[in-house]
């Protein structure tokens, strides 16, 4: 059966930019033990369907990279597959981002977002395979490399009726590195908290956790 998502998937649009604004200053808040309960529930209960936790909805972020070596026709259904991201249209983006790759091998904006598509559909799998691809492309481009730790992290928890212990020990190996090459992907550390919980490792989930908190976790409008 088909698990849907609950981590957050960032998908590239063609500006280079990930449209994700951080904050400017944020009061630092302790680590409040109903977040990690919170957190946990809301991870669960994304595993059994219900959408990834900012606002209710699943967020994706516009970033809209150029498309250097690609044809007129694989951009253009490229942008043809971003806007059925847009509308929520997960399976018409996923034919269209195809469709770019068959023309452009090497577009690599476009196999990130197939991977956020298949992500939204539960096809793990077919999405892992798509980020690792597209960091084959790209290996700095940090972003799609979280959506691939929050992804691991998914399958993880979507393993069984127990977290697969294996799967959480490579979650928490791809996300630190993210976190040391880019500690300013807040989510990460939401994340890492999740997977140190589930490996039972209290103080280094407190100590995610409030890193999240403090560099303005959880106080995102865009969703």
């Amino acid at each position: 059966m088909e698990q849907q998502p609950n981590a957050e998937q960032n998908i590239q649009m063609n500006n280079g930019e990930s449209g994700e604004i951080l904050p400017e200053s944020k009061p630092v808040r302790r680590f409040d033990w109903r977040w990690l309960i919170a957190g946990t529930a809301l991870v669960v209960i994304g595993v059994l369907g219900y959408p990834f936790w900012s606002g209710g909805q699943t967020s994706v972020q516009p970033t809209d990279r150029p498309a250097s070596a690609a044809s007129k026709s694989a951009e253009n259904y490229f942008k043809q597959g971003n806007e059925y991201v847009q509308n929520g249209r997960w399976a018409e983006a996923v034919d269209a981002y195809r469709q770019a790759i068959a023309l452009d091998p090497n577009f690599q904006p476009a196999y990130v977002n197939l991977g956020v598509a298949y992500y939204q559909l539960g096809q793990f799998d077919l999405a892992a395979a798509q980020y690792e691809k597209a960091l084959e492309l790209v290996p700095d481009d940090n972003e799609t490399a979280y959506n691939l730790g929050a992804l691991y992290l998914q399958q993880a928890l979507s393993a069984g009726s127990q977290p697969d212990a294996d799967l959480l020990r490579q979650a928490v190996a791809h996300l630190e590195g993210i976190r040391e090459r880019d500690p300013d992907i807040v989510q990460t550390y939401f994340s890492l908290g999740v997977a140190y919980f589930f490996l039972g490792q209290k103080e280094a989930a407190v100590q995610a956790f409030e890193t999240f908190l403090e560099r303005g976790g959880g106080q995102d409008e865009r969703a």
